[in-house]
């Protein structure tokens, strides 16, 4: 059994992850900086002091500096678009100073086609780069150290094609297991996003359910009061479900409750805060309205609501609805807002109507 729900981008991923990778680009800079020192020894041994180990010496210094500048930065919270930047042209010089090192050694040296192949696997498993940018530097790097392999001088054909295969499969191993990692990081955060929305979203309409009402009023109420600004919450309750569930069924009033929530949308503010609060009754939490803009908005809802017949089960269903109303006043407390809007709701008027324009009888087998 297969669940589908919909992947988070590509900008929810990185965010998500930003400290994750700056984490982890902290500690590739720090591998590859030291690891910097034992094969600025190797060039020495084979280059010796002259003009190519000075060439290839300072190309591996500069990099050292700039994944020293690059930590020291980070510790002051570098932005992640701006850490991908320095990282990207940092790898790029890392690169160029070891091929360097290959282009000036001896052309009977071999022993550094096995830094290559490590250099093809780390830079695309170690580096929090995107996808894109890890294939250009991979691929790059790949290319110019074949065609280095290719002006080198090798015991035979067969080992020379050896080095070749080894350079092409850490390449493309190092592509596969980033793109792997890459894809399982997007499924987790999207199967966690997707848990999340769950615990604060009705499963039947959509909208945030009552835990997330409280949630979310109790941190609108504590934002007015410190503002001293103007707070309503609304409760409707819609009339005649259990009339259409006795004579269509459950699944009939379950209908009738996403139509319901639909028009509530349409004449919701998108600041504004639906919510199912029980079975039958929903709250509206307007931020910023005082009792006139607040008796405004249910009005309009109440007639939004009852101006059209629900087409249900092949009938025409009217629905009207009860509103209650509560301003949020200085002593107010989340729990005393919703008691203040459940009494004005009890003293609402309720305004019978015909339940259906066509009969419907159920048979039971």
């Amino acid at each position: 059994m297969t669940t589908s729900y919909p992947f988070v981008t590509e900008a929810e991923l990185r965010a998500q992850y930003a400290k994750t990778d700056q984490m982890q680009a902290q500690r590739a800079l720090k591998l590859l900086m030291w690891l910097s020192l034992p094969l600025l020894y190797m060039d020495f041994s084979i280059l010796g002091f002259g003009e190519s180990f000075v060439i290839v010496a300072s190309v591996r210094l500069f990099a050292f500096i700039y994944a020293w500048w690059m930590l020291r930065n980070m510790a002051r919270t570098m932005a992640l678009d701006v850490l991908e930047k320095h990282l990207f042209y940092w790898v790029s010089v890392v690169m160029i100073s070891q091929l360097l090192s290959n282009f000036l050694s001896p052309v009977t040296y071999l022993g550094h086609f096995v830094i290559d192949a490590w250099i093809c696997v780390i830079s695309s498993l170690a580096l929090p780069l995107r996808m894109g940018h890890l294939r250009h530097l991979a691929l790059a790097y790949l290319f110019v150290a074949t065609a280095l392999c290719l002006t080198k001088i090798f015991p035979s054909l067969a080992h020379q094609i050896i080095v070749l295969l080894v350079l092409l499969l850490s390449t493309y191993t190092g592509q596969v297991a980033a793109r792997y990692m890459h894809q399982l990081r997007l499924r987790l955060l999207s199967a966690e996003f997707e848990l999340q929305r769950k615990e604060i979203t009705d499963p039947l309409t959509g909208i945030a359910n009552r835990r997330e009402l409280m949630r979310l009023l109790s941190s609108e109420l504590l934002r007015h009061q410190r503002l001293q600004k103007h707070l309503s919450v609304l409760i409707f309750d819609v009339d005649n479900l259990k009339q259409v569930t006795s004579q269509l069924g459950a699944g009939a009033a379950d209908m009738v409750l996403v139509e319901v929530v639909k028009r509530m949308q349409r004449t919701t503010r998108n600041y504004d805060v639906l919510a199912r609060y029980a079975t039958e009754e929903f709250v509206v939490v307007l931020p910023e309205a005082n009792a006139e803009v607040a008796k405004k908005i249910a009005s309009r809802m109440l007639l939004t609501i009852s101006a059209m017949p629900i087409a249900v089960a092949g009938n025409e269903v009217n629905i009207t609805a009860r509103v209650g109303i509560a301003n949020m006043q200085q002593n107010d407390t989340m729990e005393s807002l919703l008691r203040t809007a459940e009494a004005d709701l009890r003293l609402a008027n309720h305004i019978d109507t015909r339940v259906m324009k066509q009969p419907t009888s159920v048979a039971f087998a």
